[in-house]
């Protein structure tokens, strides 16, 4: 990938990013910022095998109609490069939004990420899914992901067991690069 695509967006371009995604959900069809960098995660191997054609189709994916805007799309394969570098470095972690609470502390939501992921490995087909579903090694790294998507509406700013929650979220970016690792020796057999 080209040095320029690799560099990460400074806070500004991330906000604008973020900004521009939230604020045409509706009519655009596109992800906010936490699901799209499940999705990207998800499809982050399969993508770095699959070539040109498929990294189009990730980022049309992920803009929705926004997919024609050139800025939102340079943005995004910018946001993409920095993700694919630290998934290869082992230095990822997921973007999860944070409640602030009144009492000053947050509460990590994971779920747009996760939700992100889990549509990763549909965009990647049936055929991927059902092998990672189907290896066990890849099911227990798949397995805090899909914890979260397992709670009720309800339990998302209340949860059951807050320490097993918070416990869950801090394995989550290992299970994304464990995840990565395990796509990567699957799409080279």
């Amino acid at each position: 990938m080209d040095g320029a695509l690799e560099t990460g967006l400074a806070p500004a371009e991330l906000d604008y990013l973020q900004t521009e995604l939230v604020g045409h959900l509706e009519e655009a069809g596109c992800m906010p910022l936490d699901v799209a960098h499940g999705f990207l995660t998800a499809t982050a191997a399969a993508a770095a095998s699959g070539g040109g054609d498929q990294d189009a189709a990730l980022l049309d994916r992920v803009l929705g109609r926004l997919a024609a805007d050139q800025r939102l799309r340079s943005l995004l394969a910018r946001f993409r490069g920095q993700l694919m570098q630290d998934l290869r470095s082992a230095e990822y972690g997921p973007l999860i939004l944070q409640l602030p609470r009144d009492d000053g502390s947050t509460l990590p939501l994971p779920y747009g990420w996760c939700q992100g992921y889990i549509a990763g490995v549909d965009f990647l087909g049936e055929r991927q899914r059902d092998r990672l579903i189907g290896d066990e090694q890849a099911g227990v790294l798949l397995a805090p992901i899909l914890s979260f998507m397992m709670y009720e509406e309800g339990q998302w700013f209340d949860p059951p067991d807050e320490a097993a929650h918070r416990e869950t979220v801090g394995e989550l970016g290992d299970a994304a690069v464990g995840l990565f690792q395990w796509w990567q020796g699957a799409l080279d057999s």
